[in-house]
């Protein structure tokens, strides 16, 4: 009886860490944002990124919640481009609080998932008893047991708060953004953060632009209550957590997937490749503002209202051409042209005008529904392309051009896709066809001088989004299909790097453009304090210990 009790004991004592050693991770991406109603309801989402590098998740992925007052709107998980809603279960036990989601299949080693989770707080705006007249909150992104990669954090305040000292904020943020609609958000990021990291931020704003919120006497009363209950959650969790790992390594449990409802997902499908590929962009995806400007030109290419004449040194020609159904955005652009290589400065105002333009017809919409309907889309044509014989895949790709570059592998896909399922004598074997003539800088490859024959008429008109009805065709260069896709590849990223030769101090132009400059001065710099306590965790593995809340998958 005496090495039974050991043995129990020992494996009690090793469980957690044979648990933990079963699934390494890390997180590619988490994105929150805390969005204050003039109610006093907080909305927060999450849209997080776990990357599996040993073992596999199969039963759930839990968020940590701040309390026990929410109500989840949408669980979604994204998968091969499209966003399905999935099965969760609402998690309150004394003092932890949190959301469980149910993958939809196993994620095994290599590979990666996003999550996307929707919930509405209560009682989570909190009386500032240190600045009369104001409430606040204070706020801990979930945290990790592994690397996270990049965090990102918005605070968006309510309707009618402006950038005033009466606003107060800790730490200071790294981007005050105007948004669409008027409000203001607070903005913070931060990458590379070790495990268990944890990033608090507070805010602190005039009650009169909240209704309702807990009151000063409420919340210190609750105080001993609340600390208790997490002193004794966390002995409860640590009970359950090492009652159901010793049960674990008994019985091997076999993973059942939920069954799964898909629903419309509030999907805008009236964009075009640019505004795509910005949306991309404002979500974190690494598309080049370099890349964005390429799509436009070749989509104001396709309308007959430009000719590149060179991409190294860049040149742009404005054609005589009309067309009503021209984008603000496409305007700018054109406005730019008067000298052949447009300036810096005015291409600035090309992607202002084309950020309000996708913050104008995303809102009410999903982004990330709206993001994988393009990319559904995108992946449909690559596959057109690797399954078409080698004569017509050209001619796809010629058609969708504008649409492909909103692939964040363009480069490499236009390589693997051209070339899948062909043999190496029909991948070096010489092909001709059509270019139209405006476009035909795509085809060129860098250096030397091509010559270009005369136009011939198309064989069919061609009327999409405004362009002329028929548009002169030259015969392509005759080259096989791997030199064709070097030749695209290349000449797409030479345009690129040659319409903005410095990243880095274009990035910087068009964030004081788009966004106000931040207010600087020890005035702007402000300690939160709240008579409060709150905070999230979240945990993507076998087991985590969290302050307030404890979340992980399994």
């Amino acid at each position: 009886m005496r090495y039974l009790c050991l043995v129990v004991l020992l494996l009690l004592m090793i469980a957690p860490i044979i648990a933990s050693a079963q699934v390494s991770y890390e997180v590619e991406d988490e994105s929150v944002v805390l969005e204050i109603e003039e109610s006093g309801d907080v909305l927060l989402s999450y849209n997080l990124t776990i990357h599996v590098t040993s073992g596999t998740v199969a039963r759930y992925v839990a968020i940590g919640m701040p309390n026990s007052r929410f109500d989840v709107m949408k669980a979604l998980e994204m998968r091969d481009g499209e966003a399905r809603e999935v099965e969760y279960e609402k998690v309150i036990e004394e003092s932890y609080y949190a959301v469980k989601m149910h993958p939809t299949t196993p994620i095994n080693a290599g590979e990666s998932r996003t999550y996307h989770l929707e919930v509405v707080l209560k009682d989570f705006i909190y009386e500032d008893s240190m600045n009369p007249g104001n409430v606040g909150l204070e706020f801990i992104p979930s945290w990790f047991d592994a690397r996270v990669r990049s965090l990102r954090l918005w605070i968006i305040l309510p309707p009618g708060v402006d950038n005033s000292n009466k606003v107060r904020n800790q730490p200071d943020y790294d981007n005050l953004i105007l948004l669409e609609d008027g409000r203001l958000a607070l903005y913070w990021e931060r990458h590379d953060l070790p495990p268990g990291y944890k990033f608090d931020v507070g805010v602190s704003l005039p009650k009169e632009y909240v209704r309702s919120y807990v009151k000063g006497s409420e919340s210190e009363s609750l105080l001993p209550a609340v600390i208790g209950l997490i002193f004794l959650g966390a002995v409860v969790f640590s009970i359950f957590f090492i009652a159901s790992t010793v049960k674990s390594l008994i019985e091997k449990s076999v993973y059942k997937p939920p069954e799964v409802s898909v629903e419309s997902l509030g999907v805008n499908k009236n964009l075009r490749p640019p505004e795509v590929a910005y949306l991309k962009k404002l979500e974190g995806r690494e598309i080049s503002y370099g890349r964005i400007l390429a799509t436009i030109a070749l989509e104001l290419s396709n309308k007959g209202l430009i000719r590149v004449k060179s991409v190294e040194p860049l040149d742009i020609e404005k054609l005589n051409n009309s067309s009503s159904q021209l984008r603000a955005y496409e305007k700018v652009f054109l406005d730019c042209l008067n000298g052949g290589t447009p300036s810096e400065d005015c291409l600035v105002n090309v992607i202002k005008s084309l950020h309000s333009r996708v913050n104008r017809e995303i809102s009410g919409y999903s982004r990330l529904g709206t993001i994988a309907h393009y990319e559904k889309l995108v992946n449909s044509i690559w596959k057109e392309i690797s399954q078409a014989p080698m004569e017509k895949r050209l001619e796809i790709l010629k058609e969708n051009l504008p649409w492909l570059l909103t692939d964040e592998n363009f480069e490499r896909n236009l390589k693997k896709y051209l070339k899948e399922g062909l043999s190496p004598d029909q991948i070096s074997r010489p092909i001709g066809g059509t270019w139209p003539l405006e476009d035909t800088w795509i085809w060129i490859p860098r250096g030397g001088t091509i010559y270009i024959p005369l136009p011939r008429e198309p064989a069919r008109p061609r009327d999409v989004g405004g362009r002329p009805e028929a548009r002169p065709e030259v015969e392509a260069p005759v080259i096989s299909i791997e030199k064709a896709a070097d030749s695209i590849a290349r000449s797409i990223e030479g345009f690129s790097s040659s319409i903005v030769r410095n990243m880095e101090d274009f990035s910087n132009k068009i964030a004081r453009t788009i966004t106000p400059e931040r207010p600087r001065g020890s005035s702007e710099r402000h300690t939160l304090s709240c008579a409060c306590v709150s905070c999230a965790c979240a945990c993507a593995c076998v087991s985590c210990a969290c302050a307030c809340a404890g979340g992980g998958v399994r």
